[in-house]
């Protein structure tokens, strides 16, 4: 076996096992729990070593076929890698974890996740909590933490020592975290997390990343660019499609295909939004920004291109191989426009997660399922790599398998496996 074949071979198995892994991940947090499935799955050596292996096979492979001619394609992929390398910073070097606050009492302690305690070079004193409502209405729009901010030891080093409770210190300062509005200072980010039933107590996540964020940010900006220049592109699957069906366009089919394609799309896109595609009625309060719909829109709009392309999926299916052929093009040129819609929704979440919470990626469910279903689209995207996807009635078939991840993701999530996006 020569050397591309045998990197093919690795980055492409690796990545299936990926997917299992995750799909079976799930499963088993949903029997056993958290804090076993990240300890057995999501955080275990092999699986991240799954990760490493099907980034450096998969750009090794990319580079031996030429990959560099294609520098859009050589971006899109180097920013998966800087993405994975982001997290691995974050996995490696970051701290996380939880401060319980009681009014008028300081704190500088609080406990990692991981397990064990770490001191804050600063200490935190709870002044008041509050809870807001809309007016006219018993319905929660905001959770609201008042403190004060104080050194914390002789220069401010982590001694644990209060250096000064005095209520007119002039180091000290007042500061308010609520939901999507959080604390940061240096190097540590506060976010509003839970609070006791008496009123009296508020508990903060507490995160401090110094490198990670910024790789994965890094990551994720050069991914938009890559998505955005690799349509303009030359020589690939995309541009392949497009000149195909162009070259065989006559006067009249191009246009009624397109009509009928556009009209299966609107009509699947109208029936996601008549399912209840966004969240009805009232708000919890870490919804209430307006990053909810710009994360939500590309992602249902790409739900609803998958749908059509598992409609088209059976029409190929029942096609003759020319005709089939054709359709098989047409469905590219609406792949690659779904997919990158899906990935920019989906790390748009990440990025809303990581203001809200703290921590962009938490192996809940949902997005766990969301990351499957990309990399399980991304498949017949590499149709030059994996001769199957060259075959019509594979990749129609394909395409119509393939949207029981999109079914998951948006219903079976909801109804059997629950997690904390369990209402979208």
């Amino acid at each position: 076996m020569d050397k591309q074949k045998t990197l093919k071979c690795i980055s492409y198995s690796a990545m299936a096992v990926l997917i299992v892994s995750m799909m079976a991940a799930t499963v088993l947090e949903r029997i056993y729990g958290t804090d076993f499935a990240l300890r057995w799955v999501y955080h275990n050596p092999v699986f991240i070593a799954l990760w490493a292996v099907t980034a450096v096979a998969g750009i090794w492979f990319l580079l031996e076929r030429g990959g560099a001619r294609r520098p859009c394609t050589l971006l899109l992929h180097g920013a998966f890698v800087l993405i994975l390398a982001g997290a691995l910073v974050t996995h490696l070097t970051g701290k996380s974890g939880m401060i319980h606050l009681r009014e008028g009492e300081p704190a500088t302690a609080f406990e990692l996740d991981e397990g064990g305690s770490a001191t804050l070079p600063f200490s935190l004193e709870l002044k008041a909590f509050r809870i807001e409502y809309d007016p006219g209405t018993r319905n929660i729009s905001d959770y609201i933490s008042e403190l004060t901010v104080r050194p914390s030891g002789p220069s401010g080093r982590h001694s644990g020592r209060i250096l000064s409770l005095s209520k007119d210190d002039p180091e000290s300062s007042s500061v308010t975290i609520s939901m999507n509005h959080i604390y940061k200072r240096d190097g540590y980010r506060f976010y509003q997390a839970d609070y006791d039933e008496d009123g009296l107590g508020s508990i903060l996540a507490v995160s401090r990343d110094p490198w990670g964020v910024g790789i994965t940010y890094a990551g994720y900006l050069l991914l938009l660019v890559a998505m955005l220049g690799y349509f303009f592109q030359k020589d690939t699957t995309y541009d392949e499609a497009r000149r195909a069906i162009r070259a065989r366009r006559t006067p009249g089919r191009g246009r009624r295909t397109a009509v009928i394609v556009l009209a299966v799309a609107g009509v699947a896109l109208l029936v996601l939004w008549l399912l209840d595609a966004f969240p009805k009625g009232p708000l919890m309060p870490v919804l209430r920004s307006p990053l909810l719909f710009i994360h939500m829109i590309p992602i249902m709009v790409s739900y609803a291109l998958f749908g059509v392309l598992a409609i088209l999926g059976i029409i190929g299916l029942l096609l003759p191989k020319e005709r089939s052929e054709r359709l098989r093009d047409v469905c590219i040129t609406m792949l690659c426009p779904a997919v990158f819609l899906l990935t920019f929704g989906t790390f748009l979440g990440a990025v809303w997660a990581n203001i809200s919470w703290g921590n962009y990626w938490a192996w809940d469910p949902k997005e766990t399922w969301a990351l499957v279903t990309l990399l399980v689209y991304s498949f017949p995207l590499h149709g030059r790599a994996l001769k199957a996807f060259g075959r019509p009635r594979f990749f129609h078939a394909f395409l119509l398998a393939a949207f029981l991840c999109v079914l998951v993701t948006y219903f079976g999530v909801n109804m059997l496996l629950g997690g904390m996006h369990s209402y979208a």
